[in-house]
This record gives C-alpha cells, structure tokens and sequence, in this order.
C-alpha cells in the first residue's frame, strides 16, 4: 500500500490552512480568552466568596479538659469577645462527642484546652491548644484563624512570658477542590471550543462556495483533510498554553488570598483549592486529547452538515449534552462507581476517559495499565471518527 508522501503540494496546503486560521484574529481571541476568563474568573469568584463569608459568625464548638487557671482565663476571654471573633453560638461539648463530631464530619471549628494546660504553662511557660477545622468552609477557617490569634495574645500577654502553641488539625471533603475543577473546566471548554474552527473550515467553505475549488486542487482528499487538521492542532497549542497560564493565574488568586491566615491553615486552604503545578503537563496533554475528539466528531458533523450555522448547532448540541452528563456525574465521585447498562454507556464517551485519566492523575493513584487504557481509547476513538470525516471528505470529491 503506497503511502501519501509529504512533498511541496501538502506543505504549501498547510500553510494555506494555517494562514486561513490565524488571519481570523477573533477565533485565535476567542482560543485565548476562553481559557484563561474559565481560570480566572473562578479565582475571582473564590475570592470573593472567601471575602464574604470570612466576615460572617460561625458555630464553634469548645471543649475544656483542664479545670486550671489558664484553662478558665481563655475560656472566659473566648466567651467574653464572641462578637469580635464572630462566634455564634460558642457550643460546650465533651471530648468524645467532639471526637464523634469529627468522625462524622460535621464539625465547624473545634477549639480542645486538654488536660494539664495550666499546669504545662507554669512548669514550663509552653502549652498546646487544639484546634480542629473544616477546611472546606471558608467561614469556618477564617473563624479558626482569629481564634488562633486571640488565644495567643491573651495567654501570651500574661505578666509572665508564656508560649502558648496551637495545633491544627484539618478535615475536609476527600475530593480536591482544585483538581476538580480542573476536570470540569479543561472537559467542558476543550470540548466546546474547536465547534467555530470545524465548522469554518468545513462547513463554511461549502457555504461559501469554495469548497468545490478547494476539491480541484490535484492532492488527495486526505491530505487536504490532514492540512486542515494540522492548522487545527496549531489552534489547540495555543488553548493548551494558555490554559497552563490560566491554572497558574488561579492558583496564585488562591494563594494571595489565603495569605493572612495562620500558617497552618493557608498550607490547608492552598493543598484544598490550587492544582498541583507538577501536574499540568498531564493536564495539557489529556486536554489536547479532548481537543482531538472533538475536533473528529466537529469534522463529521460538519462534512454532513450544509451549512455552518446547522453545523455549530449540531455540534454543540451533541457536544454538550454527555460534557455536562459527565461533569455533573464526575462531581459526584468516580466514575467507575456506577453499574451495569449505566457504567457501559459511561465508559463508551471519549470524554469519561479524560475525566479518568485527570482524576488518576490528580489524585496520584493512576497505574500505567490504567492510563494507557483511557489514552488509548481517546485516541482510537479520535482515528475513527478522523477516518469517517476522510471518507465523507472523499465523497465530497465524487459530488463536486
């Protein structure tokens, strides 16, 4: 079988293309924008909630093991500013119903003086609060951090020196925060954005009329199917880029806001809500997998389709329906946690794969046999569709 060789026709082809797609300063706009106002506006957002609901009262809950004399001096100093650290309502529990509490997951903020507190102070002038906070509450953290900062004054100011240390203790939803929204953010958009370049490029030159000139020039069907394609892959580079920019953007809004928290907790807050820089790389190169199923069902569609309104409509509308599916079900936990005819249905959508291999990937429990399976199958399902879109193209020539 002779293969298509690479001469002077194929590269002047793809540079045609590529001019084609860059002179178009919108859709490069459009291919830059998008990921970055996806970034960035959720670190707005954050912040902004962050911002919110720090200055609002939240429920704490305290438990006191020690009867001394600095056990009680905190306490009551606690007690006596529940409106400046806005604390409402300040709660009494026991120590194991706060250990239950804990179990459960349904705590705020829990402040424990455990036995020999006042005693640890005189002996030695250091002693250690405890303080136990729900990471995923912004209000919850922002009401642990001033509590920190006001125990130490009060114990800390005494006439004689006292150290008084805290220890934090952190729980929170399994699940990343950050590294779900990644998922979410790099499937939705890598999905949607190729429909205005597919459907330019295909159904746009029919529409057009220049279609036909196009399927005169004296080169096979599949390389003028393959320029376009190069000239797409340009466009994906550059959605790519900037998405790593945009990751990087929120997750410096992120860190920026977290920064006058306690220490403990801005390392909390920062592990819960940014993405792990290492990971981006792996993230760039799930999206441009995304980036080429979407780019071979746009080709179908559009080689079907007479027009580019019809095929921008199609496309989204095909697009988005299993990218939201997927989305909603993926917030909810794995994937793989659902059966049956369901389960089947999932794993038969590219786009499950890439929600997969992010979450492996992400979460750092990936095994090599398991990606190969979610990278293989993305691209097996890129080179059929690619295939079909070649044989429609071809069909293209028979009519003209």
């Amino acid at each position: 079988m002779m293969r298509p060789k690479f001469d002077a026709k194929t590269l002047w082809m793809i540079r045609k293309e590529v001019r084609e797609v860059f002179r178009s300063r919108w859709l490069i706009l459009g291919f830059i924008i998008s990921p970055m106002f996806a970034w960035m506006f959720q670190g707005a957002f954050l912040s902004f909630i962050v911002g919110q609901t720090s200055e609002e009262p939240e429920q704490v809950y305290i438990t006191i093991e020690d009867d001394g004399i600095w056990a009680r001096t905190l306490y009551e100093e606690i007690y006596a500013n529940r409106s400046t650290l806005l604390i409402d309502p300040l709660v009494n529990i026991t120590l194991e119903e706060g250990q239950q509490l804990v179990a459960d997951k349904t705590i705020s903020v829990w402040v424990l003086i455990p036995e020999n507190f006042t005693q640890e102070l005189n002996a030695t002038t250091k002693s250690t609060l405890q303080i136990v906070v729900n990471t995923a509450s912004f209000r919850a953290t922002a009401t642990a951090s001033r509590i920190d900062t006001f125990a130490k004054r009060v114990i800390n100011a005494a006439i004689v020196i006292r150290d008084l240390q805290v220890n934090w203790y952190t729980i929170s939803p399994e699940a990343n925060y950050g590294h779900q929204l990644a998922i979410f953010l790099v499937m939705l958009t890598s999905v949607l954005a190729p429909a205005p370049y597919i459907s330019k490029s295909f159904a746009g030159e029919r529409e057009a009329k220049t279609l036909e000139a196009l399927l005169v020039v004296p080169m096979s069907r599949v390389k003028i199917l393959g320029s376009k394609l190069v000239a797409g892959l340009a466009l994906t580079a550059i959605y790519s880029l900037f998405t790593a920019v945009g990751i990087l953007t929120y997750n410096l809004s992120i860190i920026l806001r977290v920064g006058n928290l306690a220490p403990e907790l801005q390392q909390a807050n920062i592990n819960r809500y940014t993405v792990n820089a290492y990971t981006i790389p792996l993230i760039m190169f799930c999206q441009f997998l995304l980036l080429l199923c979407a780019i071979g069902i746009g080709v179908v569609i559009s080689c079907l389709a007479k027009d580019r309104a019809t095929a921008e409509s199609v496309n989204s509308m095909i697009m988005l329906i299993p990218t939201f599916v997927i989305g909603i079900l993926g917030f909810t936990g794995s994937l793989l946690q659902y059966g049956g005819v369901l389960l089947w249905i999932i794993l038969a959508i590219p786009f499950s794969h890439a929600v997969l291999f992010l979450n492996a990937v992400l979460a750092g429990t990936g095994t090599l046999m398991g990606l190969s399976i979610n990278v293989g199958y993305m691209i097996g399902f890129t080179v059929v569709f690619l295939f079909i879109g070649a044989k429609l193209f071809e069909r293209e020539a028979i009519i003209s």
